[in-house]
This record gives C-alpha cells, structure tokens and sequence, in this order.
C-alpha cells in the first residue's frame, strides 16, 4: 500500500496571518468560513499572501454496482452523459470553472462505458465499474489500491502542472449509495 507523508504546516505564521485577517476592513470573524480557509491555504503555503496558481479540479467518475438495486430514479446511462455534457461545457462545474479560473480535468476511474478519450478524458480505468456491494465486495484490495495510486498520480500531474490548488469531484450515478456505506 502506498504511503503518504503530509507534513503539518508550521504554525509560526499563525499568529501573523490571523492578525492580517482580522485587521481587514471589515467586522472581525465576518466572513465566516471564508477567514478559516484563508488562513489554512496561508499556512500551507506559508505566507501572507498566498496565490492560487494553476487551479484544478478533477472529477473522479465511475459507475457503481449498486445501481442494480434501483437505489437512484436515474440509471447508470446517465454518468456517461453527463461527462459527454462536462466535455462540451454544459454542467455547472463548468460555469464555476471558467467563472474561476479553474482547469477542468475529467479522469475515467470506471465508467461502463467507452468514453471518447481523444476529447481529454483521462484513461485511468480500473474496471467497467464497481460491482454490487449488496451481494459481494465492490471493489477487491488490488483495485482500491490501484484507485488510490492513480489519484495520487493526478495531483503528482497538477503538481507538476504548477497547480498548487485542486478541488475534487466525482461522477457516478449510485454514488450516494457507496458513499453512505463508508460511513457504516
């Protein structure tokens, strides 16, 4: 299994990027959320004043075995259309991107499906979904080992990209379903 090792950022520069944020124009703790954030992203990147640079976000997008239940109104048909609307820039996502600056990626984690990958989808295919976890293991170890060592690859990419900033996403209908069974 692959090991990560993420080094806590040093809180030397707490102090200072608090007293920056509450020394705004504004109210002290009224933006909320927002002041939480900017000193979490300044204390990653160890400045008063960080930048966004090259900004991602990548839509992981797979199928879900669990679909064959009828646990989603919508069929599984509809992953696959919607990365086709993702592609030509129909979906929300893509309003919030270009709105932001943000690098659209799409990665096939295992779609059902044969996606047109000359269009910039990337082939990260682990299998043609997952099966149901109702009746047996939706994934074995081999493939949510693989699965976490390709995503790991695509924020080595960003990261080589220049990114310094990535949101994730995913796509697959069913995906309410197997993400409630990770909090069981």
């Amino acid at each position: 299994m692959k090991t990560f090792h993420i080094q806590k950022p040093d809180e030397a520069i707490k102090e200072a990027l608090i007293d920056k944020i509450n020394n705004l124009t504004k109210p002290k703790g009224s933006l909320g959320r927002l002041e939480e954030i900017a000193l979490q992203i300044g204390l990653i990147q160890q400045s008063l004043s960080p930048r966004l640079t090259h900004p991602q976000n990548i839509i992981f997008a797979a199928d879900h075995g669990i679909v064959e239940e009828k646990v989603s109104p919508s069929p599984k048909e509809v992953t696959w259309q919607q990365i086709s609307n993702f592609l030509h820039g129909g979906a929300g996502i893509n309003f919030l991107c270009r709105q932001h600056g943000f690098t659209l990626k799409i990665v096939d984690a295992g779609v059902d499906y044969d996606l047109p990958y000359e269009k910039g989808i990337i082939n990260m295919k682990v299998g043609r979904g997952t099966r149901n976890f109702l009746h047996e293991a939706a994934m074995t170890p081999e493939e949510m080992e693989l699965c976490l060592e390709h995503g790991a690859q695509c924020v080595d990419t960003s990261h080589q990209e220049g990114c310094n900033i990535i949101c994730f996403g995913e796509m697959g209908i069913g995906h309410t379903s197997s993400s409630s069974l990770w909090m069981t």
